[in-house]
């Protein structure tokens, strides 16, 4: 259950970066003149952004376990396969830098201190959360606009 809730709190933070890059995204598009696009600049950010990693450690640990072990499993590399195969290859190069460094050190300076190289979730997904924030801070204006 405790992990669960983890999990929540650490893709919300996650969600909230997305949010503060599409923003800077789109006001860089406002100020240039540029047509606004919103699927056009939401799909900018999730390949150019550079998001921190946010998952627990545990679940992290096991899965690099997991490819050590066996490798990626499946027949296409999915955006979560490709997560995972992007962090277990930065912590085979810090282990590869620093000899004798545990895996879980390793682990653990990627998870802290690294940032991904894209956001590993799909289109619609942003698309939808963008949406939804939007959508729910225009209700709150017309509520709030509507008592006075």
């Amino acid at each position: 259950m405790n992990a669960m809730k983890n999990q929540r709190e650490l893709t919300r933070l996650r969600d909230a970066e997305l949010l503060r890059d599409y923003r800077r995204r789109l006001s860089a598009a406002m100020e240039s003149g540029e047509e606004i696009n919103r699927m056009k600049i939401i799909e900018e950010v999730l390949a150019t952004g550079r998001p921190r990693y946010y998952l627990q450690f545990s679940q992290a640990y096991n899965v690099m376990a997991r490819i050590n072990h066996r490798g990626i499993t499946g027949r296409k590399l999915s955006l979560k396969n490709a997560m995972w195969l992007e962090i277990y290859e930065k912590v085979q190069a810090m282990m590869a830098e620093n000899e004798g460094m545990p895996m879980h050190v390793a682990l653990t300076r990627v998870l802290g201190e690294g940032r991904a190289s894209r956001y590993f979730i799909t289109p619609r997904y942003a698309y939808r959360y963008i949406y939804e924030v939007q959508r729910d801070a225009r209700n709150r204006r017309a509520t709030h606009f509507s008592r006075a």
